[in-house]
């Protein structure tokens, strides 16, 4: 039976920092565009733009 290379991988401590890093930064920058994204269709119903 083959073993999931992906559990191989993060076997590792540092690995799987670094995929919570990209998945921290990842959240962060998808709060930020929906945000900006609210924030504008607030401001196109209103009728700003």
């Amino acid at each position: 039976m083959r073993r999931n290379p992906m559990d191989l991988w993060l076997e590792d401590p540092d690995n799987k920092a670094k995929v919570f890093m990209w998945i921290t930064y990842a959240m962060v920058i998808v709060t930020f565009m929906i945000t900006i994204g609210i924030i504008l269709f607030i401001a196109y119903l209103v009728g700003i733009f």
